[in-house]
C-alpha cells in the first residue's frame, strides 16, 4: 500500500476532530489516515469516507479531486448554462489557481443552481483560500473545513446524478486516493 505523501495529517483523529465526529478509540484514532479511510472503504461507509478524505487533503488538491470527480461523473448529463459556467470556472482555477479565478468562480456559483454539484465545486474554489470579503475590506478568510465540505459534498452530489451511486463514489474515491498519493499530477513516469 502506497502512503498519501500529500496529506500532512498523521493520525486519523486528526482529521476525525475536523468532522466533528465522535471521538475514535485511541487505537483507531492513531491509524494512519490512509489505514482509516481504507477501513471506511472496507466497511461500506463510502459517504464518510468521501467526507474523510476531503478534510484529510491539503484544499487545493481536495477542489482538484472535487472539479475533475464533478466533470467525469457527469459527463454526457445535460446542465444548464449557469450550471456548466460554475464548473467551468472551477477547472480553469484548477489550471491556474489565482484570485481572479478563485472570484469569478464565485460569482458563476451565484448563478448555478442551489443544490447542484457544480455549485459546490465553485463554491469550494471560492472557500479554498484568500478572504470572503470583497476586495476593498478587512480579509476574512474562510474556516479551515468548509473547502473540503463543500468538495465532498459536490462529488457525492454529482455521483447521486447517474444509475449507480455506488460505483460513481467508488470511482471518485479512487480518483481522491490517487490524489492523496501522487500529487494532483498523477504518479512519476
Amino acid at each position: 500500500m502506497s502512503e498519501w505523501t500529500r496529506v500532512k495529517w498523521s493520525e486519523a483523529a486528526q482529521v476525525i476532530e475536523l468532522l466533528d465526529w465522535a471521538p475514535p478509540s485511541p487505537e483507531v484514532g492513531r491509524l494512519p489516515p490512509r489505514t482509516y479511510f481504507e477501513d471506511l472503504r472496507k466497511a461500506s461507509r463510502l459517504e464518510d469516507a468521501v467526507f474523510f478524505l476531503g478534510l484529510a487533503l491539503p484544499r487545493h488538491e481536495t477542489v482538484v479531486w472535487a472539479a475533475r470527480s464533478v466533470r467525469d461523473l457527469s459527463e454526457g448529463r445535460e446542465r444548464s448554462r449557469a450550471d456548466a459556467d460554475a464548473l467551468k470556472m472551477a477547472l480553469l482555477w484548477v489550471q491556474d489557481p489565482s484570485e481572479s479565478r478563485r472570484r469569478a468562480a464565485w460569482e458563476a456559483s451565484k448563478l448555478a443552481r442551489p443544490s447542484c454539484a457544480e455549485r459546490l465545486t465553485a463554491m469550494a474554489v471560492f472557500l479554498s483560500g484568500g478572504s470572503m470579503a470583497p476586495d476593498n475590506v478587512q480579509a476574512v478568510p474562510p474556516p479551515n473545513d468548509v473547502a473540503g465540505r463543500m468538495a465532498a459534498g459536490a462529488i457525492l452530489v454529482a455521483a447521486a446524478k447517474g444509475p449507480d451511486r455506488i460505483a460513481a463514489i467508488n470511482r471518485a474515491l479512487d480518483e481522491g486516493d490517487a490524489i492523496a498519493r501522487w500529487g494532483v499530477n498523477g504518479p512519476p513516469r
